[in-house]
């Protein structure tokens, strides 16, 4: 059963790793601002460029983390689980986290702080098996929420 966890989490990672940087940069906090003139128009692009950026690099260091989770149970290195883990659940609530505000976003948000507490239970507990799954519904997390607010960032324009 490790075995195919192990290929599961690949797999996994593989997935994440696919959702490019394109998606993410299309996910922004605020919608450009809608200016006729030339000036006002350029300096919102330079605006949205500028927070577009730091969303994907935010959401690199996101994903930095989940790759720590997925070493750590490559190797069973539960400490590296727990780092990755924990630093994921402070990610979620810092203010760039808030991409779209509404129930739906923060349902998504408290299912990923759940999980991510759960891999530091498990990692705590030396449970590989429960963090596997822990961290697999973690990913399935992030899926669920790039998929919704790339739903949400495509109505909007």
């Amino acid at each position: 059963m490790s075995k195919t966890l192990c290929f599961l989490l690949g797999g996994f990672l593989l997935v994440i790793a696919g959702i490019g940087s394109e998606e993410i940069r299309v996910a922004h906090a605020s919608a450009p601002d809608q200016c006729n003139q030339e000036g006002d128009k350029k300096e919102s692009e330079d605006k949205e460029t500028e927070g577009e950026k730091r969303l994907s690099q935010f959401m690199r260091e996101k994903l930095t983390s989940s790759q720590q989770v997925l070493e750590g149970l490559m190797v069973e290195d539960y400490d590296l689980m727990q780092k990755g883990a924990k630093r994921m659940i402070e990610m979620s609530n810092a203010t760039e986290w808030q991409v779209i505000e509404g129930p739906i976003f923060a349902r998504q948000s408290e299912e990923f702080r759940s999980s991510a507490k759960e891999v530091i239970k498990f990692a705590k507990e030396k449970n590989l098996d429960g963090a596997s799954l822990s961290y697999l519904h973690l990913t399935m997390t992030c899926i669920a929420c790039h998929k919704k607010v790339n739903k949400v960032v495509i109505s909007q324009r």
